[in-house]
Protein backbone atom coordinates (compact mmCIF):
# COMPACT_ATOMS: atom_id res chain seq x y z
CA UNK A 1 0.00 0.00 0.00
CA UNK A 2 1.35 3.60 -1.04
CA UNK A 3 0.82 6.13 1.84
CA UNK A 4 1.35 9.97 0.82
CA UNK A 5 1.97 13.27 1.79
CA UNK A 6 2.98 12.38 5.94
CA UNK A 7 2.78 15.43 7.75
CA UNK A 8 2.17 14.34 11.59
CA UNK A 9 4.62 11.55 12.13
CA UNK A 10 3.11 10.90 15.88
CA UNK A 11 -0.53 10.29 14.30
CA UNK A 12 0.73 7.95 11.59
CA UNK A 13 2.70 5.88 14.26
CA UNK A 14 -0.63 6.12 16.33
CA UNK A 15 -1.93 4.29 13.45
CA UNK A 16 0.20 1.87 13.62
CA UNK A 17 0.30 1.15 17.21
CA UNK A 18 -3.72 0.50 16.50
CA UNK A 19 -3.15 -2.35 13.82
CA UNK A 20 -3.54 -5.75 14.09
CA UNK A 21 -1.43 -7.12 12.18
CA UNK A 22 2.51 -6.68 10.96
CA UNK A 23 2.84 -3.08 9.36
CA UNK A 24 6.30 -3.17 7.48
CA UNK A 25 7.81 -0.04 5.43
CA UNK A 26 9.53 -1.02 2.34
CA UNK A 27 12.99 0.34 1.46
CA UNK A 28 14.00 1.52 -1.92
CA UNK A 29 16.04 -1.45 -1.90
CA UNK A 30 13.68 -3.95 -1.06
CA UNK A 31 13.95 -4.46 2.51
CA UNK A 32 11.54 -4.55 4.87
CA UNK A 33 11.44 -3.08 7.98
CA UNK A 34 9.11 -3.53 10.73
CA UNK A 35 7.22 -0.36 12.13
CA UNK A 36 5.69 -2.61 15.19
CA UNK A 37 8.65 -1.87 16.75
CA UNK A 38 8.90 1.04 18.54
CA UNK A 39 13.28 0.88 18.26
CA UNK A 40 12.56 0.76 14.77
CA UNK A 41 10.08 3.66 14.96
CA UNK A 42 12.45 5.97 16.36
CA UNK A 43 15.01 5.11 14.42
CA UNK A 44 12.41 5.93 11.25
CA UNK A 45 11.18 9.20 13.11
CA UNK A 46 14.84 10.27 12.84
CA UNK A 47 15.36 8.88 9.31
CA UNK A 48 12.83 9.55 7.04
CA UNK A 49 10.81 12.45 8.24
CA UNK A 50 13.90 14.43 9.34
CA UNK A 51 12.89 16.45 6.13
CA UNK A 52 8.88 17.56 8.38
CA UNK A 53 7.07 15.43 6.62
CA UNK A 54 7.10 12.13 3.86
CA UNK A 55 5.69 12.77 0.53
CA UNK A 56 5.45 9.01 -0.21
CA UNK A 57 6.00 5.70 1.58
CA UNK A 58 5.52 1.98 0.27
CA UNK A 59 3.93 -0.22 3.29
CA UNK A 60 2.84 -4.01 3.83
CA UNK A 61 0.32 -4.59 5.93
CA UNK A 62 -0.12 -8.24 6.63
CA UNK A 63 -4.33 -7.71 7.96
CA UNK A 64 -6.69 -6.32 5.17
CA UNK A 65 -8.85 -4.70 7.83
CA UNK A 66 -5.82 -1.64 8.88
CA UNK A 67 -5.65 -0.85 5.36
CA UNK A 68 -8.47 1.54 6.51
CA UNK A 69 -6.72 3.00 9.32
CA UNK A 70 -4.27 4.47 6.75
CA UNK A 71 -6.99 6.06 4.50
CA UNK A 72 -7.56 8.45 7.03
CA UNK A 73 -4.09 9.94 6.80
Amino acid sequence: MNVREIRNPVRFFSIVDRCKGDIELISGAGDCINLRSKVTQMYTLARIFNHGYVRDLELSISDPSDRELFKAL
